[in-house]
């Protein structure tokens, strides 16, 4: 007895420490997806499940043709499976026809670069797409302008608010609506005169319109100088024909 009293004694200390230790953690670490991971993952395993689930769909109804049908050969579920995958490449290759078709048929869609050509993107680039798009406004107005033009003698409106023509016509690619500025006193296809230019929001840089059909980009002080000296030309006329 003495021996396994020794024994219990000695061993004792480690056995009450063993008791009090809390609840021990061991284990493998277990390694985890991120949420974007993890919801791709999902998105995958859903769109497989979907194949799978077509391509036994669509074995089903090949087969039920086919009994109707005695030169139809049966169709198993492996051949189903390949005739998704090659109707789905199929469309792969149609809709990226499509798309390329749609951007070389993009107007300033393409830049040069070199000896070859790259596409243009407006997200890294956007001043070649917003300058494009301010020319094609004052172009919009060029053109219904001058077809007013062949409608009225060879006269462009005499005033801002006579301008018979459509509000979409005159409006600018401003976000708020503004309205692309006529300068009324032009005649088309004669001089340099100033016929239309953009409001205020679009800087110290205005693309001008000017009477020979010319679209042009110049600062606002000398627009203001040819718009001041435009609008005062008939009175300077009237003050000298006056007798004193």
């Amino acid at each position: 007895m003495r021996p396994c009293h020794s024994i219990a004694l000695r061993w004792s200390p480690v056995l009450a420490w063993l008791g009090s230790t809390s609840a021990a953690h061991a284990g493998m670490a277990m390694p985890t997806f991120t949420d974007i991971a993890r919801a791709r993952l999902e998105v995958i395993s859903f769109f497989l499940l979907a194949y799978l689930v077509l391509a036994f769909v669509y074995q089903r109804l090949w087969n039920s043709l086919a009994r109707e049908h005695s030169r139809m050969p049966r169709l198993s579920y492996r051949g189903a499976l390949a005739a998704l995958v090659v109707c789905g490449l199929f469309l792969y290759v149609v809709l990226t026809m499509i798309s390329g078709a749609r951007e070389l048929m993009t107007p300033g869609a393409w830049a040069r670069s070199g000896v070859l050509y790259e596409i243009r993107d407006p997200d890294k680039d956007p001043k070649p797409w917003l300058k494009e798009g301010r020319r094609m406004s004052l172009e919009r107005l060029r053109a219904e302008l001058w077809l007013y033009a062949e409608r009225h003698s060879g006269t462009f409106p005499t005033s801002r608010e006579a301008a018979e023509l459509p509000g979409e016509a005159r409006r600018s690619i401003d976000p708020n609506g503004l309205s692309l500025v006529y300068v009324p006193g032009a005649k088309p296809d004669s001089g340099t005169d100033v016929v239309a230019y953009e409001p205020g929001s679009f800087g110290a840089q205005r693309m001008v319109l000017l009477s020979n059909g010319d679209i042009v980009e110049m600062p606002i002080e000398h627009l203001a100088l040819l718009v001041r000296e435009q609008v005062q030309k008939p009175v300077s006329e009237v003050t000298q024909k006056t007798p004193p």
